[in-house]
């Protein structure tokens, strides 16, 4: 290795780089790529990585709910279908549990109750339309989890553990956006999706439109 490559290496910024992936691993980084550095987010206040914790541990629960709906009403009838769906259940489940276990031990906070939250809305045609319209909705609602993960790591979440957590969970809800995308697409050979010529539509998810939430029907 040349003295140039070596004197690269060692750089300040590269530095940097190093020492806050020691510390927070693989999603600090992405945190600093993403945005302006951690040291630079002002105010860095728990109460609002509180607040913003409580609302996603909301979300999840309403997903956990959502989808076990699904499951107890038969509206995945194909088991291969139900078997991917109640494994994203659990993926949800346990950020919703990580998510309340900073707020408490992490952030000193008090972790919101979701004992009696209830799903997402959940229109007619989805109820009524098949698998397909099943998945195009749990696609969708995988979609907007995503996006709201990377808009918290980027530019809302303001400590190193709750940007560390948001962005370790982020790339779990992409994938379950990719998998029932290449369901709709591959298997059941599908039209109307985003770029429905490709995979993955987007080479960088902040540019992916975020869809609208669905509203329940009535």
């Amino acid at each position: 290795m040349s003295n140039v490559e070596k004197s690269q290496i060692i750089s300040p910024q590269r530095r940097k780089l190093i020492q806050l992936g020691a510390l927070t691993g693989a999603a600090g980084v992405f945190a600093l790529a993403t945005g302006n550095e951690a040291d630079a987010r002002v105010p860095k206040t728990s109460k609002t990585d509180i607040e913003i914790f409580n609302g996603i541990a909301i979300l999840e629960q309403k997903a956990v709910n959502t989808y076990k709906a699904a499951a107890e009403n038969n509206l995945l009838p194909t088991k291969a279908f139900l078997d991917v769906a109640l494994q994203f259940a659990a993926d949800h489940t346990q950020h919703r549990d990580q998510v309340k276990n900073i707020v408490a031990k992490v952030l000193r906070g008090t972790p919101v109750d979701t004992s009696k939250v209830g799903t997402f809305p959940i229109p007619r045609k989805v109820l009524t339309g098949g698998e397909v319209e099943v998945i195009r909705y749990a696609l969708t609602l995988e979609v907007i989890a995503s996006k709201a993960y990377l808009e918290n790591v980027q530019s809302k979440l303001t400590t190193r553990e709750a940007i560390s957590v948001a962005a370790s969970i982020l790339p779990i809800e992409a994938s379950h956006a990719s998998i029932y995308r290449a369901v709709l697409l591959v298997l059941l050979k599908e039209k109307g999706l985003p770029g429905d010529d490709k995979l993955v539509p987007y080479a960088f998810l902040d540019k992916q439109p975020t869809p609208p939430l669905p509203k329940a029907d009535g």
